[in-house]
Formats: C-alpha cells, structure tokens, sequence
C-alpha cells in the first residue's frame, strides 16, 4: 500500500492547495467573476475518478503481455516516426533483457552530455524562455530518460547523488519545475520504498524547493500556477460532460497540452491536472481509463525500482496531465517490467 499512500497524500494536497488559491487568491486567476459551484463540482468529479483509480489499485485485472505491447505500440502513432522505432527497439531488446536496467549508467551519462550539447549548441531557455516551448519536448524525453537510469544504475550513492544533484541544476536552467520535481522523486523514492529514508535525504528536498520558488517568482506565483492547471481542469469539466469533448483525439494528439491551449487562448501549452485528458477524451467513460492507472500502480509493486517510476509519474502527472508518453512510461513500467521474470515479458 505504499505507493497508495503516499500518491493519495500528493493527490489530496493538491486538491487543498488548488481550493485555497480558488477561494482567496482568485483575483489572480480570473479577469470575471467566476461561479465557484464549478470549482467544487470539478473538485468532486477528480475525487470520484480518484476513487476509480484506487479501486484498480485494489482490484487489478491484470492482461496478457502481448495486450501491454499492443497498447504501447497504438500509443506510439501520437508520436510518430519516433515513437513507433522507440517501441520497437524497445521489445526486440525485451526479448532478451530490460535494456534500461542493463544499460542504464550508458543511458544516464548519455543523458546528460545530450542536455549538455542542446543548452551549448541552442541556448539556455533560464535565459532565453523562448527557448523553454522549443525544448520542453526533448527535456520531457530526457527527464524521463535519465529520471529511469537513475533509478537502475548502480552506482555508489555518492556519485548517485551527483548525478541527481546535476540533473537538479540541468533542468533548473531548463525553467521546468515538473521536471527537476520529477527527478527528486526517482532519486527519494527507492530510500522510500525500502525504509531507508533518513533526515539528510529528505533535506534535499529544501534546495530543490527552493530553485522552485525561483522559478515561480514566489510562493503565491507557485500556487497561482497549480491553481490556473485546475481552472483548465473544470474548464475541460464542463466542456466534456458527461460523453467527451474529444473522444480520444487529445490522448493520440503529438501534442496535448498546445491542444488544451488552442481551445481557450490560442497561446503556448496547458497542463491539465492528472484526469483532464481522460475526462476531456471519454468524459465520466474515462473512469475506465482512471481504473487501468490504478491497476498499473498496483502491479508496478512488483518491483521496487519499477514501483518508483510509475509512482514517481503519476505524481508528476497531478499537475501536466496524462498523454500518450506518459501512458506508455506507465504501462511498460507497471505492467511488463514489473515482471521478475523475462520470460514473462514475451
């Protein structure tokens, strides 16, 4: 039940802090006066797809691995060509091992020499945020890359720390929050898992913070932003209710978040909180899809380093929302490399 636990507690704390910035700091969010029986009905409609998701946790229904590859596989059409030759290098390796784990200090370091080259040969978006909406796509990739080699590779923990501590300060001059949250948690997470979190561990979280904080301008900035993904949030509510807005277009859309965006303003990219997309795809069907997270959660347990990714995504995902990407981390992780065995994989 660890990975419940503490995915409610961030679920929930999420939940507070967006009603907090609705009811005393909406002046910063709306330029009209907004019903708040919205905000509440949103809030419900969350907690009630939250419930959906606990109940796969509880009662998984598990499917043959050939239903995960083919899922991953028509989840690789939203990100083609790239998505389709990654899915496919990806199973031919898993015929043998879990490239990942085996590989994992290459993919790391590689990691980072590429973020290395992009901020040397484009720019850096800390000083040039123009440049943060070129990059996001490939920082995501990388962020998740060397998020999953670090928590595979086995290093001594002090170059561990290193490396985490590099990829903090990497994706800070990337100005993407989500991403430097994300790879604190792949670092805190496996000491979570196996009980040996200690006071000196849990103090990194201060400095991380902290670079947050900057990013946001300021605390009331930080929750302004978590409150403006939910104001997308009940505006996909009350768009999508009760059959869908878009009926599995924005899950396999190249990019989601630009399509979210286009709907109200024209303007950049919208996160849109964990159960937007399933609510703006499918509607109150998109339980369906809040079940499959839950399942997912539930099997990643399996094993400690792939428990750690899925949990590590799903939180991250309370604030950017669910695509194609992410879906395929969840599934190849919860589902297939869960699994102790290889053999089982094919």
């Amino acid at each position: 039940m660890k990975s419940l636990k503490l995915f409610s507690l961030a679920f929930f704390t999420y939940i507070m802090l967006t009603l907090y910035v609705n009811v005393f700091l909406k002046d910063k969010l709306y330029a009209a006066e907004l019903d708040i029986s919205r905000i509440w009905t949103a809030s419900l409609v969350a907690i009630l797809f939250f419930v959906f998701l606990v109940a796969g946790y509880l009662k998984p229904v598990e499917l043959p691995a050939w239903a995960y590859w083919l899922i991953l596989f028509v989840l690789s059409f939203a990100l083609l060509p790239y998505g389709v030759i990654a899915v496919a290098f990806i199973f031919l390796f898993s015929m043998k091992y879990n490239p990942f784990e085996k590989h994992a200090h290459i993919w790391l370091i590689f990691s980072i020499i590429l973020i290395v080259s992009i901020y040397l040969f484009k720019g850096v978006p800390l000083f040039n945020w123009n440049l943060r909406f070129e990059l996001s796509k490939i920082l995501v990739f990388l962020a998740f890359l060397s998020g999953v080699s670090l928590v595979y590779v086995n290093w001594d923990i002090r170059f561990k720390t290193l490396a985490f501590l590099v990829l903090e300060m990497l994706f800070f001059l990337g100005t993407f929050r989500s991403l430097m949250l994300l790879i604190f948690l792949m670092y805190i997470l496996p000491f979570y898992f196996e009980e040996r979190l200690t006071l000196d561990k849990i103090c990194l979280a201060i400095p991380v913070f902290l670079l947050i904080l900057y990013l946001s301008g300021s605390l009331e900035g930080l929750l302004v932003r978590i409150g403006f993904t939910f104001l997308i949030f009940h505006n996909l509510v009350h768009v999508s209710m009760p059959f869908g807005f878009f009926h599995g277009k924005l899950l396999f859309h190249s990019d989601p978040r630009w399509r979210v965006a286009f709907m109200f303003t024209l303007k950049n990219c919208y996160t849109y909180f964990l159960f937007g997309q399933p609510i703006a795809d499918f509607g109150i069907f998109g339980i369906v899809e809040a079940y499959f997270l839950g399942t997912l959660l539930k099997l990643s347990e399996r094993n400690v380093k792939t428990a750690v990714i899925v949990l590590a995504t799903l939180i991250y995902a309370i604030e950017s929302g669910i695509d194609a990407f992410l879906l395929s981390v969840l599934v190849l992780f919860g589902a297939l490399y869960s699994k102790t065995n290889i053999e089982t994989l094919k």
